[in-house]
């Protein structure tokens, strides 16, 4: 569906807004180029993560509605699946709802991690059940409860089945970036990377930028040119080629 430090931009999941940049003594026209190359790069990150947040919420609906529990769902119990679904489903529908006021906003991830842990906790044995681990640890996220989304991703991870195979490879990114926000940078390049070998290649990007934090423009080079090539069309296309052309010398 999510600031910048020594001219790194801090890429958050899904809700982080805007950009910082440290301010010069000088600067010229070049410079107000980048600058507000950067400040429209944050801007776009947090349509980003809203945008991404908002897929992986309708995947998640369109399955869950048009299925139904006794096709789609692994059941040991109908009962329970169906339960579970309904929480599941009911989560998903408030998240996915429009809430104009930032009041609103947190009513609603408040209800949606009620729905959630009623289904996590009460139905674990159903597939509902574990998949709102995930939406639960997004949840966290944008609470800012960075640990408690990081052992909700941890607990769902293990879980199978078709829906947590498709939300998997985001877990893994999703967990780089809670890492991040703790300011944990060289465990939340350790899940970037399992989430670039799972095939998430959004996350070169933050592997990039992880790299760079740490002084390592090589890699930092590596991974930005990777993340053009295989995202040509990407809206951070001009901000990493920004970083190629500062980073690859």
């Amino acid at each position: 569906m999510p600031g910048t430090a020594s001219r790194t931009t801090n890429l958050k999941p899904h809700f982080i807004r805007g950009a910082a940049m440290a301010a010069k003594k000088t600067m010229k026209t070049g410079d107000f180029i980048e600058f507000d190359t950067i400040v429209g790069f944050g801007e776009k990150l947090t349509a980003y993560w809203e945008e991404n947040s908002r897929q992986i919420i309708a995947l998640a609906l369109i399955i869950c509605l048009a299925a139904g529990a006794a096709v789609y769902w692994t059941i040991s119990s109908r009962a329970s699946a169906e339960t579970a679904q309904g929480l599941l489903n009911e989560a998903l529908t408030t998240l996915n709802a429009n809430h104009p006021t930032e009041a609103e906003r947190t009513a609603a991830l408040s209800a949606a991690v009620t729905a959630l842990s009623r289904a996590a906790e009460e139905y674990p044995g159903t597939e509902a059940g574990q998949v709102a681990l995930f939406y639960r640890a997004q949840c966290k996220y944008r609470q800012k409860d960075y640990s408690g989304s990081i052992a909700d991703y941890s607990a769902f991870l293990p879980h199978g089945g078709s829906m947590a195979d498709q939300l998997r490879p985001f877990a893994l990114e999703n967990i780089g970036y809670a890492h991040e926000a703790l300011g944990d940078t060289a465990e939340a390049l350790k899940w970037f990377d399992k989430a670039v070998q799972a095939g998430r290649s959004a996350a070169l990007i933050a592997m990039a930028r992880m790299h760079e934090a740490a002084g390592a423009a090589e890699p930092a080079c590596e991974n930005y040119k990777k993340y053009l090539a295989e995202l040509p069309e990407s809206g951070y296309r001009e901000f990493a080629e920004i970083k190629i052309a500062t980073l690859c010398r």
